[in-house]
């Protein structure tokens, strides 16, 4: 583990150590170096900038934009593609749209939001959700094609109720797919609201690289995609969510299952919780 953080910071330090060399050759208006870079990052902290707001303002509105979609988009992502995978007429009549759905260029996706809608919220959130929702469902459906159509069976000859059907046969087996889902998606989410906030929204991190960008300061532009960076860095690594094994014979104990003996060797389940 110190072998991997000494790696890590070495790799930092050398990059800035480049950093500051290639701006000892260039003009502060092309490349500023790391030293001004960071003392720009923390003057917008404590200095009004655009609009008479602080940095902190701005990364809220973009915090919350990204819980927002992140949201709505895995609601819908996870809810279509598991109807999806149980429901086959549902297959054959959406899923042609999501491979359309998959080719939009994002880019194209929010110019054609912001053309619908205007510059108004509602566009660009709509664009973060359009662009997010399909990769979610294509997982989904994937996990719910790959699960064990035996143990599902199984628990409805037992007549489980639907509740524990779903918690205890469904999310157990389909964790794996919703953990995957979840990283990429988050990831999707932080950079397509960015771009959402750069060409279509007011305020928000997205906002300030066209505001500085127009003014033609590179030395804002690198401090607020430098702290847009490490933002999203740190908010992917304290994700709370962690893929667990999934294990039936646990699943089915926590819901009340008692297992008997039965020659030779093999198990019968008596189940509470079934209507």
């Amino acid at each position: 583990m110190k072998s991997n953080a000494a790696l890590r910071l070495s790799s930092i330090v050398i990059l800035l150590g480049i950093w500051w060399v290639g701006s000892l050759f260039s003009p502060p208006k092309i490349l500023p170096g790391p030293v001004a870079i960071a003392r720009t990052i923390v003057d917008n902290f404590v200095t009004p900038g655009p609009e008479d707001k602080l940095a902190h303002f701005h990364i809220g509105v973009t915090l919350l934009r990204i819980i927002a979609t992140f949201s709505v988009a895995m609601l819908i992502g996870i809810a279509l593609g598991l109807a999806m995978g149980l429901r086959r007429t549902l297959e054959r009549a959406v899923g042609y749209l999501i491979p359309i759905a998959l080719t939009i260029p994002t880019l194209l996706a929010v110019f054609l939001c912001v053309l619908w809608f205007g510059y108004s919220e509602a566009g660009g959130l709509f664009a973060v959700i359009a662009v997010v929702t399909p990769f979610v469902t294509v997982n989904m459906l994937a996990g719910t094609k790959a699960m064990d159509k035996e143990l599902i069976d199984m628990a409805r000859a037992f007549k489980a109720n639907r509740s524990l059907l779903i918690r205890k046969v469904f999310l157990w087996q389909l964790m794996p797919y919703i953990f995957s889902a979840f990283r990429y998606a988050f990831g999707m989410t932080w950079k397509i609201v960015a771009l959402a906030e750069t060409f279509g929204l007011k305020f928000g991190i997205g906002y300030m690289f066209t505001f500085w960008f127009e003014q033609f300061n590179m030395q804002q532009v690198l401090a607020w995609i430098i702290l847009f960076v490490v933002l999203m860095l740190r908010g992917g690594r304290s994700t709370p969510f962690s893929p667990r094994p999934f294990n039936p014979s646990a699943s089915l104990e926590r819901s009340g299952c008692r297992t008997y003996p039965r020659p030779p060797g093999s198990m019968i389940r008596e189940c509470s919780g079934y209507t």
